[in-house]
Order: C-alpha cells, then sequence, then structure tokens
C-alpha cells in the first residue's frame, strides 16, 4: 500500500477537461479568469463534487508555488467540511520558503493581502487570539454609531429621480466605514488615505489579466499593483507613527492591534500590523459592499419581500436608525441577508494549498497543489436546500444548516473574523436605506458577474432613486446578462 500511496503522490490523477486545442492549458486559464462561475458550473455537471482544471493539472491560478501540481475544484458539505478544518493539510496560500525568491516589492505586495491568511498552525492561532479584542462583541457594537453616521451623510446626498450604480455606492459606503472603523479616518473629507489606496489595490487584484501576466514590467497591471502595494505601506507606517506619537489610545481596530499583547507578553509587529489591517479591510468593506449589492437587487424583483421587510422596518424602527438592541427584533431582515448571501455569496470561492500528499473524494492530491472549495456551488446544492435557486428568506424558518453547508464567512479555526461586523454594517445599512428610498431595477439592463476573490456585478448595478413609496412591483422583469441564471427571477 505504501508503495501505491508514494507513486499516487507523484501524479495528479484528477479528472478534469483537456487542454483548449491551440491554446493548451492557457486557453483553460483564461476561460476560468474570465468567468469562474461558469466554468466550475461546467465541470462539476460534467465530473462531478471534484474536479481538475484541466487534465494532467501543471496549472496555477493564485498559488505562490511555481511548482504547483495543479488546481482543483470541490463542492458539497463533506468536502467543504474536510478542506476547512483540516488546517495542517490544507493550509493558507503563505507555506515555508514562499518568500524566498519574491523581490522586496513583491514582499510587500504579498503582505497587504495575507495577513491571518499568511500564517499557519500555531502562529495562526496565537495570532487570532492577538486580534480577537478588536471584534469582541462589545466593540463591535461600539462602531454602531459611527457606521450610522456615515450611511446618514451618503444617503443625504441622493436624490429621487436620479440614477445611480448602486454597486459604486455600496462599495463607497463601505470604504468609509472601514476606513474610519479601522484606521480611524474620515475618508468623505480626505483627499487622500490609506483606505482610499487600499480600495486601489482590491481593484488591481480583481484585474484576470494577473493570473497569466505577473511580471514587473511597464504598463503591466502587475507593476501598477506593486506601485499601489509601496504606496499603501508608506501610507499605513504613516499612520502607525502618528498614533504612537500621540499615545495610540483610539478605538479604531489598527489601534488595538497596535496594542495587541498575548499572555506570555507576545506583541505583533509592524509588517504583522500592516499585512493583518491590510485582509481585514480588503475583504471586509468589498464582502458587505458585494452583499449590499445583490440584496438590493434582489428585493427589487421580489416585491412581496420587499413589501413585508418594509411593514418589519416601519413596525420597530418608524423612520430612524436601528439600535444594536433592535436589530435582534428585526428576525426578516436577518433572514433576508443570510437568504441573500446563500444565492449569491460575496465570496464565491475558499482557496487553500495542500502542504502533504493529502486524500481529497477518493483522490490523492500532491503536495502544492491548490484546492478551491465553491461556496456558490455548495449554496446551490439541490440535496442541501430544496428549490436551490430560488431566493426565499422564510426557508430559514425551518432549517439550520452547519457551517459547512452554509459558510459566507468560511467555517472551522479560519472563519472570517470580522464576520459579525459585517453582518452588522449590512443590516444597519439596509434599514437605513429602505426606510428612505426606494430602489428600482431598469428593466434590460444587462448584469453579468465579476467573481474572483469575491463576486459582483461585472459592469455595476445602475438603478434609480425614489423616495419610498412602496410601489414595489415597479421594475421588476427585463433582467439579462449571465446573473439571470443564477436566481429564479419573477416573470
Amino acid at each position: 500500500m505504501a508503495a501505491i500511496v508514494q507513486d499516487q503522490a507523484a501524479t495528479f490523477t484528477i479528472p478534469g477537461p483537456r487542454p483548449i486545442p491551440g491554446l493548451g492549458r492557457t486557453g483553460n486559464l483564461l476561460q476560468f479568469a474570465r468567468d469562474p462561475i461558469g466554468i466550475l458550473s461546467n465541470l462539476f455537471r460534467t465530473y462531478g463534487s471534484i474536479a481538475a482544471l484541466v487534465e494532467g493539472g501543471k496549472t496555477r491560478i493564485i498559488s505562490p508555488y511555481p511548482d504547483c501540481p495543479g488546481s482543483v475544484f470541490v463542492y458539497g458539505a463533506e468536502l467543504n467540511r474536510k478542506v476547512i478544518t483540516d488546517s495542517e493539510s490544507y493550509q493558507k496560500s503563505a507555506l515555508g520558503g514562499v518568500n524566498s525568491s519574491m523581490t522586496r516589492r513583491q514582499e510587500v505586495m504579498w503582505n497587504w493581502g495575507t495577513g491571518l491568511f499568511n500564517v499557519n498552525g500555531d502562529t495562526h492561532r496565537q495570532h487570532r487570539r492577538l486580534l480577537m479584542p478588536a471584534f469582541h462583541k462589545k466593540q463591535i457594537e461600539a462602531y454602531r454609531d459611527d457606521m450610522v453616521a456615515i450611511t446618514q451623510q451618503v444617503l443625504d446626498g441622493w436624490e429621487t429621480g436620479q440614477q445611480r450604480d448602486i454597486q459604486s455606492e455600496m462599495t463607497y459606503l463601505s470604504l468609509y466605514i472601514a476606513g474610519k472603523t479601522l484606521f480611524g479616518e474620515d475618508i468623505l473629507h480626505s483627499k487622500s488615505s490609506v483606505g482610499l489606496t487600499l480600495q486601489q489595490m482590491v481593484k488591481g487584484l480583481l484585474q484576470p489579466s494577473l493570473i497569466l501576466f505577473s511580471y514587473d514590467l511597464p504598463g503591466l497591471p502587475y507593476r501598477r499593483l506593486l506601485d499601489i502595494s509601496e504606496r499603501g505601506d508608506r501610507e499605513i507606517r504613516e499612520v502607525i507613527a502618528a498614533k504612537r506619537a500621540h499615545g495610540n489610545d483610539d478605538s479604531d481596530v489598527l489601534s488595538m492591534l497596535l496594542n495587541a499583547q498575548d499572555e506570555d507578553g507576545t506583541t505583533l509587529t509592524d509588517d504583522e500590523v500592516i499585512g493583518h489591517a491590510g485582509i481585514i479591510f480588503m475583504a471586509g468593506h468589498e464582502t458587505s459592499a458585494n452583499a449590499l449589492t445583490w440584496t438590493l437587487l434582489l428585493l427589487s424583483q421580489h416585491a412581496e419581500i420587499a413589501a413585508a421587510l418594509q411593514d418589519e422596518l416601519s413596525s420597530v424602527l418608524n423612520g430612524a436608525a436601528p439600535t444594536v438592541e433592535q436589530l435582534a427584533s428585526l428576525p426578516l431582515l436577518e433572514r433576508v441577508v443570510k437568504e441573500s448571501m446563500r444565492v449569491l455569496p460575496p465570496v464565491p470561492l475558499n482557496h487553500r494549498i495542500i502542504a502533504e500528499p493529502t486524500e481529497l473524494g477518493g483522490y490523492l492530491l500532491p503536495a502544492h497543489s491548490e484546492v478551491f472549495v465553491s461556496i456558490y456551488h455548495t449554496h446551490h446544492d439541490p440535496e442541501l436546500y430544496p428549490q436551490p435557486d430560488k431566493f426565499d428568506p422564510d426557508r430559514w424558518l425551518t432549517i439550520n444548516p452547519s457551517p459547512f453547508e452554509y459558510s459566507p464567512f468560511s467555517a472551522g479555526p479560519r472563519m472570517c473574523i470580522g464576520a459579525p461586523f459585517a453582518m452588522m454594517e449590512i443590516k444597519l445599512v439596509l434599514a437605513m436605506l429602505l426606510q428612505r428610498y426606494r430602489l428600482e431595477f431598469i428593466p434590460g439592463t444587462r448584469l453579468d458577474r465579476r467573481a474572483r476573490i469575491t463576486m459582483a456585478p461585472r459592469q455595476g448595478l445602475p438603478m434609480k432613486v425614489f423616495a419610498q413609496d412602496r410601489q414595489f412591483n415597479r421594475g421588476v422583469g427585463g433582467l439579462r446578462g449571465n446573473v439571470s441564471e443564477m436566481v429564479e427571477w419573477p416573470e
């Protein structure tokens, strides 16, 4: 048996399509970069719940390992459970020795986007303990007033009758909230900030060309991304220096990271603080923005649900912003958000790297293979969710899925540390916005998905702004593009 395992460990045997004629494996990578959700739907229909991007492997999507044997995709509760809970075999991106061949510019860029993703084992557990006070329940609730004030300022700038790109509006609203709560910055009234620089980094990271053209050459997106990363590194070090100069007694997340100390006296280095702050910012604000965008789209197309939610908000809040305590008295709002993140998860894929030859789904994966768990396809598994493509918040009255069946924020030891923060932000913004405005979808608008680290409408979400007049049947239907294939939309 040992000889068989050793032989298997040297090969990549996961089933998958052949390289595209004329383009080879590069063609498969291009197809994946253009539409990961569509490609994975085809792979799972053809090969089942575990499939390779290309037969025989030899592909690398976001792994930092040049010798990555191949890219594997899985979905379903059991495979999700194994990948998420076995943190020793299925590790995050940066394993030992990854940075040995990196330039200093690459190390700066990598540090920004890793944080808790950059450490494994005991180090990960220790760093998570150091970060936990910044996301304690009482600390999160303390951010409520800033969230409300910023949301009010943004909504005050809207006018009825306008057409607005709701995706952009939600992105910048969540950016302002993240800037204030994470760095203590007032981005609304600042021409330059770490938050704005990080937003540029997010846009750079979402470029599909990075998968194929990661070269530090003039004119390429990768060069621009490295430049932005270096600027962000300088800016955050200036913020850290300023906080230390005046005593660093602020209540924002960055200040708490600088003050964090473990029982044995361990503190975070500046590089570690920057890495953690970067990933919390980029993952948190982008996830919240996309969750808000998809939820507003879904409500615009489901008149009865929108009406029932408006009744709940009016009866409990009477036009006011909810207090932390009142959020618990809005059960339909909770169900709407949970169902929205099930049917259109803001983060559609979860990425891991194999640390050692490991069995998964009946196959032995070679070390350094990269594994993507499809949260989207798990959430649309008919064995877990009857009528999985239907937007039905009331299904949550009778179901209680495990963390491996429903995982918009991942699960297990690497569950998103900012999940409670994001849920409070999403519900606060929705409660305030929906009481004040009705957003009307423009029939005939084409919506295609853009799925990279996160999932959002590729070209934004244009909608018309009206005072809340309860005309929920207006603008229903007429949705075009591949988003129309993801949900059972009303005619």
